[in-house]
Protein backbone atom coordinates (compact mmCIF):
# COMPACT_ATOMS: atom_id res chain seq x y z
CA UNK A 1 0.00 0.00 0.00
CA UNK A 2 1.34 3.81 -0.63
CA UNK A 3 1.29 5.69 2.25
CA UNK A 4 1.65 9.60 2.02
CA UNK A 5 1.86 12.25 4.71
CA UNK A 6 -0.65 14.26 5.65
CA UNK A 7 1.42 17.11 6.88
CA UNK A 8 5.01 17.75 5.50
CA UNK A 9 7.65 16.12 8.21
CA UNK A 10 10.00 14.11 8.40
CA UNK A 11 9.80 10.46 6.29
CA UNK A 12 8.57 7.70 8.18
CA UNK A 13 9.91 4.38 7.16
CA UNK A 14 7.32 2.08 5.27
CA UNK A 15 8.15 -0.86 7.14
CA UNK A 16 7.10 1.01 10.30
CA UNK A 17 3.96 2.45 8.40
CA UNK A 18 2.88 -1.24 7.07
CA UNK A 19 2.99 -2.26 10.58
CA UNK A 20 1.07 0.06 12.58
CA UNK A 21 -1.52 -0.12 9.66
CA UNK A 22 -1.63 -3.59 9.65
CA UNK A 23 -2.56 -3.61 13.51
CA UNK A 24 -5.48 -0.74 12.92
CA UNK A 25 -9.17 -0.88 13.80
CA UNK A 26 -10.84 0.35 10.86
CA UNK A 27 -13.67 2.84 11.84
CA UNK A 28 -15.29 3.36 8.36
CA UNK A 29 -12.46 5.27 6.25
CA UNK A 30 -10.76 6.39 9.40
CA UNK A 31 -7.93 3.13 10.47
CA UNK A 32 -6.67 4.00 14.14
CA UNK A 33 -2.64 2.28 14.65
CA UNK A 34 -0.68 2.80 17.83
CA UNK A 35 1.33 5.54 16.20
CA UNK A 36 -0.63 7.50 13.63
CA UNK A 37 -3.95 7.85 12.37
CA UNK A 38 -5.06 6.62 8.67
CA UNK A 39 -7.25 8.30 6.29
CA UNK A 40 -8.18 5.67 3.70
CA UNK A 41 -7.98 7.45 0.06
CA UNK A 42 -8.44 5.95 -3.50
CA UNK A 43 -5.09 4.55 -4.09
CA UNK A 44 -3.41 3.96 -0.59
CA UNK A 45 -3.59 5.97 2.59
CA UNK A 46 -2.69 9.19 4.34
CA UNK A 47 -1.42 9.19 7.75
CA UNK A 48 -1.24 11.85 10.75
CA UNK A 49 0.98 11.42 13.87
CA UNK A 50 -1.53 11.67 17.43
CA UNK A 51 0.57 14.83 18.50
CA UNK A 52 -0.09 17.08 15.34
CA UNK A 53 -4.04 16.79 16.11
CA UNK A 54 -5.32 19.93 18.30
CA UNK A 55 -9.11 19.60 17.53
CA UNK A 56 -11.10 16.98 17.13
CA UNK A 57 -14.86 16.82 16.48
CA UNK A 58 -17.61 14.83 14.97
CA UNK A 59 -19.94 16.46 11.97
CA UNK A 60 -22.95 15.13 10.92
CA UNK A 61 -24.25 15.78 7.24
CA UNK A 62 -27.67 15.57 6.08
CA UNK A 63 -28.47 14.11 2.55
CA UNK A 64 -32.13 14.53 1.73
CA UNK A 65 -32.67 12.11 -1.63
CA UNK A 66 -35.80 12.96 -3.59
CA UNK A 67 -37.66 9.53 -4.29
CA UNK A 68 -40.62 8.72 -6.54
CA UNK A 69 -43.45 8.60 -3.57
CA UNK A 70 -41.17 9.98 -0.28
CA UNK A 71 -38.46 11.60 0.72
CA UNK A 72 -35.46 9.78 2.48
CA UNK A 73 -33.21 11.24 4.80
CA UNK A 74 -29.74 9.32 4.68
CA UNK A 75 -27.38 11.26 7.36
CA UNK A 76 -23.12 11.06 7.08
CA UNK A 77 -20.77 11.18 10.05
CA UNK A 78 -17.40 12.80 9.67
CA UNK A 79 -14.64 12.73 12.09
CA UNK A 80 -13.09 15.95 11.17
CA UNK A 81 -9.51 17.09 12.85
CA UNK A 82 -8.11 20.48 12.80
CA UNK A 83 -3.95 20.16 13.04
CA UNK A 84 -0.93 22.21 13.39
CA UNK A 85 -0.64 23.58 10.28
CA UNK A 86 -4.27 25.00 10.48
CA UNK A 87 -5.85 23.24 8.17
CA UNK A 88 -8.84 20.83 8.65
CA UNK A 89 -9.33 17.21 7.50
CA UNK A 90 -11.75 14.70 8.00
CA UNK A 91 -12.59 10.80 7.65
CA UNK A 92 -16.31 9.46 6.92
CA UNK A 93 -17.07 7.10 9.29
CA UNK A 94 -20.38 4.76 9.69
CA UNK A 95 -22.48 6.10 12.22
CA UNK A 96 -22.42 8.73 15.65
CA UNK A 97 -21.46 5.38 17.75
CA UNK A 98 -18.52 4.61 15.42
CA UNK A 99 -17.43 8.30 15.54
CA UNK A 100 -17.59 8.35 19.16
CA UNK A 101 -14.87 5.64 19.67
CA UNK A 102 -12.20 7.24 16.84
CA UNK A 103 -12.32 10.52 19.21
CA UNK A 104 -11.59 8.38 22.10
CA UNK A 105 -9.08 6.94 21.01
CA UNK A 106 -7.61 10.21 19.37
CA UNK A 107 -7.84 11.55 23.24
CA UNK A 108 -6.13 8.44 24.67
CA UNK A 109 -3.47 8.50 22.14
CA UNK A 110 -2.95 12.12 22.86
CA UNK A 111 -4.29 13.87 25.91
CA UNK A 112 -3.96 17.86 24.86
CA UNK A 113 -5.99 17.55 22.28
CA UNK A 114 -9.35 19.25 22.49
CA UNK A 115 -12.70 16.92 21.47
CA UNK A 116 -15.62 18.56 20.39
CA UNK A 117 -16.31 21.40 17.89
CA UNK A 118 -15.70 25.69 18.53
CA UNK A 119 -17.02 28.02 16.65
CA UNK A 120 -14.53 30.21 15.15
Amino acid sequence: MKFKPELPEAPVSAKVLEQDFSQAAAVGRIHLGDQYLFLKKFSGATYLPYDRITRAWLRQEEVRARMCCATANFDQFYVVLACTDGQERRGQVEDKAAGQRCLDHIAAKHPAVKIGYQAP
